[in-house]
C-alpha cells in the first residue's frame, strides 16, 4: 500500500514523540512535527460570500479541526474544548484563530457550519468543504473521510479525524492535539507558539 507524503510526516512526527527518534523532549502537549514544515492549503469559501485562506493568517496560531455539524461526541467537546482554552487565556487567546471545517457537505452548508462554530465562541470560523476541494484537502492532510450507516434519527454518521491541527504564527505545521485535550494544555501550547 502506497503511503502520502502527510501520511509519512504524520507517522514521523508520532515516531518522534514516542521516542523513537532519539527521545528528544516534546516541548509541546500534542504530537510535533520536527521539523515543521509549511501546513497545506486550506482555502474556502465562507459563509459570508468571502473566503478563508489559511496562508492569510500569518502571524496568528491557527487551530484547524476537520468533523461535522451532527457529530455526537468528539467535534462538540473539541470546540468546547478550545472555547474554555480562548477564555482562559483572555486577550492573549484572541491571537489565534479557530477553525472548524465540516466534510459532511450534504447536511451542513457554510451558513450551517459558520453557526454551529460560532455557538461555541463568536469568533470561531466555521467552514464547509465539498467535492474537489474536499478531496484536495483530504490528501493535502493526510485523512480520509467515510459515511457511517447509524439508523440514527440523523441518518448516517461520519468517520473523520479525532485531533486538531495547530498551524503556528509562520504558516507552519507544529503539532497534532488529540482528541480530549485538556483546556489547560491547550493554552499552554498556545501561549508557547504565540510570537
Amino acid at each position: 500500500m502506497m503511503t502520502s507524503e502527510p501520511t509519512r510526516r504524520i507517522l514521523a512526527a508520532l515516531l518522534f514523540a514516542l521516542g523513537a527518534c532519539g527521545g528528544a523532549p516534546v516541548h509541546l502537549h500534542g504530537v510535533e512535527f520536527s521539523p515543521a514544515e509549511p501546513a497545506p492549503a486550506l482555502r474556502l469559501a465562507d459563509a459570508n460570500g468571502g473566503t478563508f485562506d489559511l496562508a492569510a493568517e500569518r502571524g496568528h496560531v491557527v487551530f484547524i479541526y476537520f468533523g461535522y455539524t451532527h457529530c455526537p461526541d468528539i467535534c462538540p467537546l473539541t470546540l468546547s474544548d478550545w472555547a474554555k482554552a480562548r477564555a482562559a487565556l483572555g486577550t492573549k487567546g484572541e491571537k489565534a484563530r479557530y477553525v472548524f471545517v465540516s466534510v459532511d457537505p450534504e447536511r451542513d452548508t457554510p451558513a450551517i457550519s459558520a453557526a454551529y462554530a460560532k455557538q461555541f465562541d463568536a469568533a470561531f470560523v466555521g467552514l464547509t468543504a465539498a467535492g474537489a476541494d474536499l478531496d484536495a484537502i483530504k490528501q493535502a492532510w493526510g485523512f480520509a473521510v467515510m459515511k457511517e450507516e447509524t439508523g440514527s434519527k440523523n441518518g448516517y454518521g461520519v468517520a473523520h479525524p479525532g485531533q486538531t491541527f495547530v498551524v503556528d504564527a509562520d504558516g507552519r505545521g507544529r503539532e497534532i492535539l488529540p482528541p480530549n485535550t485538556r483546556p489547560a494544555d491547550i493554552a499552554a501550547d498556545l501561549k508557547a507558539l504565540l510570537p
